[in-house]
């Protein structure tokens, strides 16, 4: 990359940025240069050992772009094409979990359906759920989790990552 375009990209995205070429053009046309993608894969906390003792909806923390991407640099999930989440439940009551999205993580709202987690019955592994948030055919710019128990635990603990690739 040249210095007149690295001026024109905030110091996030050019750390991130890396060069993609592309294979011949199927139609005959030769090669047809490439294009700059993101590497935004990686992992996020959503909820980080969330003790639920109520049946209030509890909104999943947000992942921003002040966190560092595996290779330690900042990155933004809006990039990120396909993400899913994984959930982990420690509590004694079943939890739903609603996936959420926005477009500027202020205003969210509910798409796809509610997974239910299962009640954990105190020995051996804890319940787990994975959600597909968004594919490639699906692209959802910030997304979420709700969790919401109908009748509240006891004890145990919701935990849940976003994992991202872009």
């Amino acid at each position: 990359m040249g210095s007149s375009f690295r001026s024109q990209i905030s110091p996030i995205n050019h750390e991130q940025l890396r060069w993609v070429p592309r294979s011949d053009d199927q139609n005959g046309g030769g090669n047809q240069g490439g294009s700059l993608v993101m590497s935004v894969f990686g992992e996020d906390v959503l909820f980080n050992s969330l003790a639920i003792t109520d049946t209030v909806a509890h909104m999943s923390q947000t992942p921003g772009v002040t966190n560092p991407n595996p290779e330690g640099t900042p990155y933004d999930q809006v990039y990120a094409v396909q993400k899913t989440a994984v959930l982990e439940s420690t509590l004694n009551q079943s939890v739903s979990v609603q996936p959420m999205w926005s477009r500027d993580r202020v205003n969210w709202y509910a798409f796809g359906t509610a997974t239910a987690v299962n009640a954990y019955s105190g020995s051996g592994v804890a319940q787990t759920a994975v959600i597909a948030l968004s594919t490639p055919s699906l692209y959802l710019p910030y997304v979420g989790l709700q969790a919401t128990c109908a009748t509240a635990p006891t004890s145990g603990t919701l935990s849940g990552w976003l994992e991202r690739l872009g």
